[in-house]
């Protein structure tokens, strides 16, 4: 079995560089007692009498899948969200993105092309409202008729989140592994979802606000109640007692800012509201000045006036912010980055979501609208 694991990975690396080296930095360890697989981002567990079943094929598309979770760190995305319909969705995400790549899909593999391009965060919010809706019954029922059929329709068996050093060599070795591949000129597609840049100058928004996100997120610790995993070995550390993040929502309404854009900057916005329930959102409505500040919290109706048509002025939203929302960790600024910036950044984290190429003094820039 060793042998036949080590070839799959050697045929992976020769046709696939980039997956293949990540591939091979888990280590393959036989157990008996699980039914299929597990990975924790350190050994790869399988039971012999599974894999003995197994294609190389179906071998080389376990080890791919398992190391995409681990490199697009789904187990720390998940948050508060359902544990099965977040596994679902990630394994959507992922294996739309191998099959673009030229991947088998075993039979009974989560794969729906009706989720292409599409981000583990959005795919879960369209699973949700399934699962919450009128057909909840022949979902499950469906769940329950996958789960008997193929031992592929639940991939992925975490041991437990990935801890930080972990993570950290996981992201380091993403990152060599990148380099390898552009240098035999055989990246994969879909890299927007690997790595934070496709490539040049080309950022993909949506992978740097939603990591934004999620790190915001998983950084909310507290000691009480503390963290289960380590109290038998004396030691008492913070868990993440609360996923609601306070996130700051800037949109410029300025007159330098036309219908079609302001249309535009609503319908992120509200996408932003879809895909992060349990983020806290307060929306500031500005041009010159703060015309308007809103709460909204996931699930609620998204109800408020447009002001503004004057100059651009962000100095007022960053003195509003520093005066009435103290305990806020970022900005979303909805912009087109023509306008007087305060002097000295803030203390929290700013993302310039620009409907062009614009030069900003501090934060980051992401270009979400094309010329």
């Amino acid at each position: 079995m060793q042998t036949k694991l080590q070839k799959a990975k050697t045929h992976l690396t020769l046709k696939h560089p980039y997956f293949g080296m990540l591939a091979s930095r888990l280590k393959d360890e036989p157990k008996e007692d699980i039914r299929s697989f597990a990975s924790n981002g350190v050994r790869f567990l399988y039971n012999p009498a599974f894999m003995a079943l197994c294609s190389e094929e179906e071998i080389i598309f376990i080890l791919t899948n398992c190391v995409m979770h681990h490199i697009l760190a789904h187990q720390q995305r998940r948050l508060s969200r359902i544990g099965s319909l977040w596994q679902l969705a990630t394994d959507y995400a992922i294996n739309n993105m191998l099959f673009k790549n030229g991947f088998f899909i075993p039979k009974g593999a989560n794969f729906n092309s009706e989720f292409k391009d599409m981000y583990a965060e959005e795919i879960y919010e369209i699973l949700k409202a399934e699962h919450f809706n009128s057909v909840e019954n022949a979902f499950e029922e469906n769940e329950q008729s996958k789960e008997e059929n193929s031992e592929f329709a639940n991939l992925q068996n975490i041991d437990d989140t990935l801890d930080p050093d972990t993570e950290s060599q996981w992201y380091y070795a993403a990152s060599l592994a990148q380099e390898v591949a552009q240098k035999k000129s055989m990246l994969p597609s879909d890299m927007h979802r690997l790595a934070k840049k496709l490539h040049g100058n080309e950022i993909d928004w949506k992978f740097e606000l939603y990591n934004a996100i999620n790190r915001h997120m998983r950084n909310n610790y507290a000691f009480m109640p503390p963290n289960k995993k380590h109290l038998s070995r004396g030691f008492v550390l913070p868990s993440l007692t609360s996923d609601t993040l306070s996130l700051c929502v800037a949109i410029d309404t300025s007159g330098s800012i036309d219908e079609a854009l302001l249309g535009a900057f609503i319908e992120e916005f509200k996408t932003i509201m879809q895909n992060f329930p349990s983020v806290k959102i307060e929306l500031l409505i500005a041009d010159a000045m703060v015309h308007a500040h809103y709460t909204f919290v996931g699930g609620e109706k998204l109800d408020f006036a447009l002001k503004g048509g004057g100059g651009t002025d962000y100095r007022p939203v960053f003195e509003y912010i520093e005066a009435n929302l103290a305990m806020s960790t970022m900005l979303l600024y909805f912009t087109d980055g023509a306008g007087r910036f305060s002097k000295y950044p803030p203390s929290f984290e700013v993302l310039w979501a620009l409907s062009r190429k614009a030069k900003v003094p501090f934060g980051r820039p992401l270009v979400i609208f094309k010329e």
